[in-house]
């Protein structure tokens, strides 16, 4: 056998044993998901186990419970939800974003834009 033949042979076990150890394709799992909002359509709870309620003119209303475990965000800078709400009473209309999980069971944190 020639030395090109070598190297086809060779060149195409190599694929078939790499083919048949390859890994499974890998299960991407969302752990929340993020509802990108502004702070004039949504409503903060008054406490921690109340909801966020989001509502547009040309939206459907949709509210998120929250619960003990949410977390609440002024920029990077994490704040009570006090904070928050005083901030997004006195700030204007801010970015704001809701994560949730993806069964919609909770809130997880909410972030509004610190400028």
């Amino acid at each position: 056998m020639n030395m090109r033949k070598l190297l086809i042979v060779f060149a195409a076990l190599t694929g078939c044993a790499l083919s048949a150890i390859a890994p499974a394709a890998t299960k991407v799992i969302s752990l929340e998901l993020g509802i990108e909002a502004t702070t004039d359509v949504t409503t903060l709870p008054a406490s921690n186990t109340g909801t966020v309620v989001l509502n547009c003119a040309t939206c459907t209303a949709r509210s998120y419970p929250v619960t003990p475990q949410t977390t609440y965000f002024i920029g990077a800078q994490s704040v009570t939800l006090a904070q928050l709400s005083t901030f997004v009473s006195t700030g204007g209309r801010r970015l704001l974003m809701i994560f949730v999980k993806p069964d919609d069971s909770a809130v997880t944190r909410i972030v509004v834009a610190a400028n």
